[in-house]
């Protein structure tokens, strides 16, 4: 392939694009790449080279190809983005270094700066796509050629290629690139694999390449008798394709039934559901494997229509019924909307709002702030199988397999999300963890003070709406942090004479804010909720020394939401009213020695003093806190029992909490796993440590019982 070859080829389709830019892009290149050469001893030319023709396969406009010329040109040889720009504009350079950032992103990586390069190139592409086109071609000539390089590192590459460029191809509808990707990363991740596979379809190939010729002759004959003008053309399905049926069923090449497809190209629509008659009424055909692309097009532009029949000789073959437009589609997808304007091709923003799924990924890197989120959010879009569902007024939605109402609802709106109940469904009532099935229409139930709560997150299922959910669930969690910073900073103002609405007045907040690196007073009442910057820090800076002698261990009341209306058992620093947790890792019980630690977006949690966890914690975070001894309250405790297997054993240890006036919450047996011993579960219900400890002693003494012992989760 020469830059003539380009020209040519550019010329075949755009006759009056500007191709001098082609031959200035190549001349640059072969400059840059003087005295380079690939891994396998070529010109290193030849790869720009290469990319560039493939893009000519989707007509692509001259900057495009330029940049498949030049793409290297940053990283390898050092060029300027200054000197791109000014030898081929900003479009031309903006796309070579959008391609260049995309080479050094390792996606298997997910720490915070290599997933936010991702989230901005999403959001470079979603301004102009055909940076990820050349990054497409780019990476398909590397996979061509990639037979030299050290097997770790193929299969790196290639596990890449599998989990990112394939699918980003597929929902660009470029589904001949998306399909020799996978052929071809599928050579270096399963090579044992793929060897027999190719051994058994080679083995076989002249019986069905004769089969392919009988079988198109007869549809052909078939549907020219039926007045149907079609072009029939038949090929095995993909290796990929086939490898993946095999695995996911447990099956051998030979018990694989539909691995040839037959394509029918007709003029128009019409045409398309007349043989589609023709085809269903001459062989017998699988209901379940009817599939029409052509009512309810993919979220990528594809149409076509499926059909699976037991074709001639008995076997069983799929028929894809498409028009000759939607085959081009097919073949090129987001190319074949390109359109000339102003010499160049561009991209219609109508035609770029058809597919739905892009538009997804787009807007997800827009809103999805944590860049670790989007690209979990990036594979779950690039990855799922689709499901198609109505809105009320007959609009389409597409969602991964698996999505729920809730998904549904977020789609729509964040508000309709948030305040999503459940939905209607042709009619009946269903809730939000509902999973929607193809063909679906789908209202939503709305309340106006219904908010998102945690276990969202388990129903939900795309990464849009877990996004959102998470955005709420942080914002409230942020406003109790702040709430909490508020009433501690405010708690021990007064405590050294002053208050906080004075501090605020005053701007000495502000000050300290500033003083401390926080913008602003309400970012420094959120660290100190978090736990981020100590209190004493802060009342160190707010407060002079001298009046600031006064012990500042009683906190006092604070609002809004961290009221509590019975009081605590928990006093912190002499108040009892404040919204306390307890940390799961020691469930400590009135009763026993306590510390409280300040746990970003969760308050204060109450720890047992002798707790092992405490050594990997801050100690500036901790508080003074202390078990209130007119307040009482019921805490649930797990018991574990192990004891002999025999008559009567249940009712004894039951027996026990029954005497001592211990309300049994839970109550479970089972065997254990040796000897002839059963294992009961308790769950109870104390107010002290006292009753616990006795509980345990009187259930040791029990006859048959081996152990008896309180169970911490974990």
């Amino acid at each position: 392939m020469q830059v003539s070859d380009i020209i040519d080829a550019v010329r075949s389709y755009a006759p009056n694009a500007d191709v001098d830019v082609i031959m200035r892009a190549y001349l640059q290149s072969a400059r840059a790449h003087r005295g380079q050469l690939r891994k396998n001893g070529e010109d290193y030319l030849i790869h720009p080279i290469a990319v560039a023709s493939i893009l000519t396969e989707l007509k692509m406009d001259v900057d495009t190809i330029a940049v498949g010329l030049l793409h290297d040109t940053m990283e390898d040889c050092l060029t300027t983005r200054e000197e791109l720009s000014a030898d081929f504009g900003n479009d031309v350079a903006d796309m070579v270094e959008g391609v260049t950032k995309m080479g050094k992103l390792e996606f298997r990586n997910k720490e915070e700066a290599q997933a936010e390069n991702l989230r901005k190139l999403v959001l470079a592409m979603a301004r102009d796509v055909r940076v990820i086109i050349v990054k497409l071609a780019d990476r398909l000539h590397n996979m061509r050629t990639m037979e030299h390089m050290k097997p770790a590192r193929a299969r790196d590459i290639a596990s890449e290629t599998m989990e990112i460029y394939a699918p980003i191809a597929n929902r660009l509808g470029l589904s001949n690139w998306k399909t020799e990707l996978e052929d071809l990363s599928l050579r270096y991740l399963e090579p044992d694999s793929v060897e027999r596979l190719s051994l058994a379809l080679e083995g076989s190939r002249a019986e069905r390449e004769q089969y392919v010729a009988r079988t198109c002759k007869l549809l052909s004959e078939l549907l020219e008798s039926r007045g149907v003008d079609a072009t029939v053309t038949g090929r095995p399905k993909h290796l990929t394709s086939i490898w993946r049926k095999m695995k996911a069923d447990g099956l051998e090449l030979s018990q694989v039934h539909d691995v040839l497809a037959f394509r029918l190209l007709v003029p128009d629509l019409g045409q398309c559901y007349v043989a589609l008659g023709v085809i269903h009424a001459e062989f017998r055909h699988l209901p379940e494997r009817l599939k029409d692309f052509i009512a309810i097009p993919k979220s990528n532009g594809y149409q076509s229509i499926h059909t699976v029949v037991i074709g001639p000789e008995n076997q069983r073959i799929e028929v894809q019924i498409r028009t000759r437009e939607m085959h081009r589609v097919a073949e090129v997808g987001i190319a074949a909307h390109w359109r000339y304007k102003e010499g160049h091709l561009a991209i219609p923003p109508r035609d770029l709002n058809k597919m739905a799924q892009l538009r997804a990924i787009f807007e997800a890197a827009k809103e999805i702030e944590d860049s670790n989120e989007f690209v979990d959010t990036l594979k779950i879009d690039l990855f799922a199988e689709e499901v198609f569902v109505f809105t009320p007024v007959g609009d389409v939605r597409f969602f991964p397999k698996g999505a729920t109402v809730l998904d549904f609802a977020y789609a729509i709106h964040t508000e309709v999300g948030n305040t999503c109940t459940g939905a209607r469904v042709s009619g009946r009532m269903v809730p939000l963890r509902y999973e929607l099935h193809a063909g679906d229409t789908i209202e939503v139930i709305r309340k106006p003070d219904q908010r998102p709560r945690p276990d969202w997150m388990e129903i939900a299922k795309t990464g849009r709406a877990q996004a959102k959910i998470r955005r709420v669930l942080r914002e409230e969690q942020r406003e109790e942090a702040r709430e909490l910073g508020r009433g501690l900073v405010d708690s021990a103002l007064k405590n050294s004479g002053s208050q906080l609405t004075r501090a605020q007045r005053d701007e000495k907040l502000a000050e300290v804010a500033d003083k401390l690196g926080q913008q602003g007073a309400e970012a420094l009442l959120l660290a100190v909720g978090q736990g981020d910057i100590s209190l004493e820090k802060v009342m160190t800076e707010l407060v002079p020394a001298e009046a600031n002698e006064r012990p500042t261990t009683s906190l006092t009341r604070l609002f809004g939401r961290f009221r509590k209306r019975e009081e605590s058992p928990v006093l912190v620093g002499g108040e009892a009213d404040l919204l306390v947790a307890y940390a799961r890792c020691c469930n400590p019980l009135p009763g026993h020695a306590i510390v409280g630690y300040i746990t970003r977006g969760r308050g204060i949690t109450i720890h047992r003093a002798d707790c092992k966890a405490l050594a990997d914690l801050e100690p500036e975070r901790r508080v003074n806190v202390a078990w209130h001894d007119s307040a009482k309250s019921a805490h649930t405790v797990d018991v574990f029992v192990l004891a002999q297997d025999k008559p009567g054993m249940l009712a004894d240890v039951s027996a026990v909490c029954k005497v001592l006036g211990i309300n049994l919450v839970r109550f479970e047996g089972r065997r254990a796993p040796e000897g002839e011993q059963v294992i009961f579960d308790l769950a109870i219900n104390v107010s002290h440590a006292d009753e616990l400890d006795k509980l345990l002693s009187k259930l040791l003494q029990v006859k048959g019982v081996v152990r008896a012992e309180r169970k911490l989760p974990g």
